[in-house]
């Protein structure tokens, strides 16, 4: 449910011999780890069950027992929200550091959708081109707060490619609400249930890229149909 898997440990930077043809990098003082250039971040959207099986190791590490709590019937829709979603892979060179996923409104795979429907105000949170922004799930070693706007920064910018997107939504606990408002989310809706204080926030495509600072607009036009096959929510 929350945004982000907590980020509880900071990764030391790695060290290593200077291979033959590899450029002299600077050291900081005698016994130091050198500097050296980091990996490139890049986004792999991951259309099919194979590919996703490849990240297996990183969506285990998600607990989504406060959503379960919420909505107990989510469970059994893992699957159909993989299919109607758009999972990522988060990579840093070639290896996968983090995933997360986006769902649509609108095929009634959403805790928008089926726990906050009737404290919705504005129409357009579930409508069409309205997408659930789901946890970043980061690989322990990699859980550096350093990362965190750069990846969440980079899947939003793809999703924008390959997607119309007018609005986000999400639910959170309420102690997450403040890092939500850092990506131009704010509050829309409060209910507490099953113990939980939560909170549905939203956000505008605008709003987030203002506080992501993505100045040229990179949404794809809007499609002439659906966004997948209803075929996919019957495998």
């Amino acid at each position: 449910m929350d945004l982000i898997k907590t980020l509880a440990a900071v990764a030391p930077p790695s060290t290593g011999t200077r291979a033959i043809g590899q450029p002299i990098v600077p050291w900081s003082a005698p016994g130091a780890t050198p500097w050296q250039v980091p990996e490139p971040l890049s986004a792999l959207v991951l259309p099919t069950r194979a590919d996703r099986m490849r990240i297996a190791h990183l969506r285990d590490l998600a607990d989504f027992k406060s959503e379960y709590l919420l909505d107990p019937g989510l469970a059994a829709l893992e699957d159909n929200k993989d299919d109607a979603g758009v999972v990522m892979a988060l990579m840093r060179g070639h290896e996968a550091i983090a995933t997360i996923r986006f769902i649509p409104s609108g095929h009634g795979l959403t805790l928008t959708e089926r726990f906050w429907s009737d404290l919705v105000s504005d129409p357009a949170i579930l409508g069409r081109d309205s997408w659930e922004v789901g946890r970043l799930v980061m690989a322990p070693e990699h859980r550096r707060a350093d990362l965190l706007t750069p990846l969440l920064r980079l899947s939003l910018m793809e999703l924008m490619r390959r997607e119309h997107v007018q609005h986000m939504h999400g639910s959170c606990v309420m102690r997450m609400t403040r890092l939500y408002r850092r990506f131009g989310f704010q509050i829309h809706a409060l209910r507490s249930q099953a113990g939980l204080d939560c909170a549905l926030v939203h956000a505008s495509v605008e709003a987030s890229m203002r506080a992501f600072h993505i100045d040229e607009p990179v949404t794809a036009p809007a499609p002439l149909e659906t966004h997948h096959s209803e075929a996919l929510l019957l495998q």
